[in-house]
């Protein structure tokens, strides 16, 4: 099979479920993970006779695609803040509006500071802070090694120093002190299920993603009452959060004693983010 012919099979198969432009971008992520074969290499070379032992994992990504898998865990793998990730589906794929939110922590420039991610992932938050944190401390927390050993793996391929523990938010078991506390925690309701992408809905983790309809601050909760104990005074807490609760964070953190509360919009102008000083 030629690179021609995979690239006339794929879009044959997949034409009817993805968009024809997002079906392009796929077809280059598939042929340079599999074969390592960028976009100008194939206009180049589009008659490449590819390797007969390629061959059925090139089909399979096709198989996987069909069945709403998304490309980052068909190739497992993504960007974030310009480094590399490897994913599965044990964890959420990152997003956009998670990059904003570690870029405001950025926007601080603290140094020499105690920093923890709670619910950590892939790492995307913990690693790009200490990468570009180069003298502060990194914790990231998450539930379990199935989830942390994809966190670890991401910190020694980006090559930083990243303390990861395992810790559930319901029952945390530490005597440590921190300067800031960053969270995306769970917060889309399962009444909003409804509305959620089906590749999103059949394969990235609902315990990463939804909350009960009776409790949706739930985790928030949960986080500022640890963090009135384990922040140090003049202490920074970071949220990312559903934009139909911004009034009710809000009021939570104000009503536990937060102060210069500050919201900030994401790059499609909703209220996706808070930060608070204790």
């Amino acid at each position: 099979m030629t690179l021609l012919e995979y690239h006339d099979l794929f879009f044959k198969s997949l034409k009817s479920k993805i968009d024809k432009n997002e079906l392009g971008e796929f077809f280059f992520w598939i042929i340079e993970h599999n074969l390592s074969i960028n976009r100008i290499n194939y206009m180049l070379n589009p008659h490449y006779l590819i390797n007969v032992e390629k061959i059925p994992g090139l089909i399979n990504s096709i198989n996987q695609l069909k069945k709403n898998m998304p490309i980052q865990y068909v190739v497992g793998q993504t960007e974030f803040m310009g480094m590399k990730y490897f994913l599965n589906i044990e964890v959420l794929i990152p997003r956009p509006e998670t990059e904003e939110l570690v870029s405001w922590v950025l926007v601080s420039k603290p140094k020499n500071q105690k920093i923890l991610d709670i619910g950590t992932g892939s790492g995307c938050i913990a690693i790009s802070l200490a990468k570009f944190l180069k003298t502060c401390e990194i914790t990231a927390w998450d539930l379990n090694n199935k989830i942390l050993n994809v966190a670890r793996k991401n910190a020694v391929l980006n090559n930083v120093d990243v303390s990861f523990e395992i810790q559930d938010i319901k029952s945390i078991k530490t005597k440590e002190k921190f300067d800031v506390i960053i969270s995306n925690p769970p917060y889309i309701t399962l009444g909003e299920k409804q509305f959620i992408k089906k590749n999103v809905l059949l394969h990235e983790p609902h315990k990463a993603l939804f909350v009960f309809d009776k409790d949706p601050l739930f985790f928030y909760k949960k986080i500022i009452s640890f963090a009135l104990n384990s922040l140090k005074k003049n202490g920074c807490i970071y949220f990312e959060i559903n934009e139909m609760f911004l009034e009710d964070v809000t009021k939570l953190l104000n009503n536990r004693g937060f102060y210069d509360i500050e919201h900030k919009k994401d790059f499609r102008s909703k209220n996706r983010m808070v930060k608070a000083f204790i």
